[in-house]
């Protein structure tokens, strides 16, 4: 393995593998070479994409998306599928049809059945809308514009939430509950725009925050329900934190997310940023960095443990088989195909399978497209 070395910072980065580790430790004299070693960095992970060869993006939708519309009614505007998640422990995909509800294969795309109860409907504009528990992934949330959201807490039984008119952007549930009724979640284009409700009773009932998001979507806006009461938000003032269900906030962190809400795995919430994981043990009193830097817009997703993770940013997708302490570039962005883009900082909704090693992606107007790893 070859090593790119600053002897003044006492960082490195491989080239060898693909992947990036180093130390976050940095000295005046070493600032200037490390920031050339930066701003390459991009190129750096062209290059690893060049040595693995052109990603090949499958189409994973197109019969049931074909099948759907031939035997049944006009598909909403933009058509396609919007939203994907994967069951960590089996594989399994679900993916949200716009306007048709929320369907699951258990074979990579080839047979699909719908599984939302006609409870869902809408469509994700976000990737961060449809999510899952990643504790126990049979246990879902779709936050949808344009139509119903709502959640399963058993992955069998299905809820609608209040529709609050064009409804959401993105959510957070309290996954740490056993039976989850805090939710926060931020509204379609309010006015004032970044509008944020909060619900106690999963959904039954909403109520309106007297804090709010950036209103522009490429700004940081990240909403977190980490408890009963425990709720956290971000709008690039660093992370905002309350104890009495957005009462009153606390400003806990300077550091700020590029993730919309956090993900909650083996007791530790974690979000992403431009440089790195950022994580809380400790309901999101405190956040530390965790591991090497790697650009972040979505996930972690988890695979066996803590220790395996996909992440997404600009760059494209890295892989950790330790907890992030070095990350492997392993795909890159999916190129525009039709409708909207697939960029991971609003349209674009990426998804892990770690069983079968499989990324799967969604954006409004498109089919689900997956890639083998």
């Amino acid at each position: 393995m070859n090593y790119i070395k600053d002897r003044n910072s006492e960082r490195r980065l491989s080239v060898g593998d693909g992947s990036v580790a180093y130390s976050r430790r940095q000295t005046v004299g070493g600032r200037l070479r490390w920031n050339l070693l930066l701003s390459a960095l991009p190129l750096f992970v062209l290059a690893m994409g060049d040595v693995r060869g052109a990603d090949v993006w499958e189409d994973a939708t197109g019969p049931l998306l074909s099948r759907l519309t031939n035997s049944g009614p006009k598909q909403a505007w933009p058509g396609g599928c919007s939203g994907v998640v994967a069951d960590r422990m089996t594989g399994m995909v679900t993916i949200k049809v716009v306007g048709m509800g929320l369907w699951r294969s258990s074979n990579q795309g080839e047979h699909w059945q719908r599984i939302d109860g006609s409870t869902i409907s809408g469509r994700d504009e976000t990737g961060w809308a449809t999510s899952v528990d990643q504790n126990k992934p049979s246990r879902i949330a779709s936050f949808s514009l344009d139509g119903l959201a709502g959640m399963t807490t058993d992955g069998n039984r299905w809820k609608s939430f209040a529709n609050l008119g064009r409804n959401w952007d993105f959510g957070s549930v309290d996954w740490a509950a056993a039976e989850p009724r805090t939710i926060i979640a931020a509204k379609h284009e309010t006015s004032p725009p970044g509008e944020i409700e909060v619900s106690q009773d999963g959904g039954v009932t909403w109520k309106k925050q007297s804090v709010y998001l950036n209103g522009n979507r490429d700004r940081i806006s990240m909403v977190g329900a980490l408890g009963g009461a425990t709720l956290v938000y971000a709008n690039g003032d660093g992370i905002h934190r309350s104890q009495d269900a957005g009462g009153s906030w606390t400003k806990v962190s300077p550091v700020n997310p590029q993730t919309r809400v956090p993900v909650l795995f083996g007791g530790v919430h974690y979000l992403g940023g431009t440089n790195g994981l950022i994580v809380s043990k400790d309901l999101g009193a405190t956040w530390q960095e965790q591991g090497a830097a790697v650009n972040i817009w979505q996930g972690p997703f988890f695979g066996r443990d803590e220790k395996e993770m996909l992440v997404v940013g600009k760059e494209g997708a890295f892989v950790t088989r330790n907890g992030g302490a070095a990350w492997k570039a392993v795909a890159a962005v999916k190129p525009k195909a039709g409708g909207f883009l697939f960029t991971p900082n609003w349209f674009g909704c990426y998804a892990w399978d770690p069983v079968g090693n499989v990324l799967y992606v969604s954006s409004m107007g498109n089919p689900v497209y997956k890639l083998k790893l």
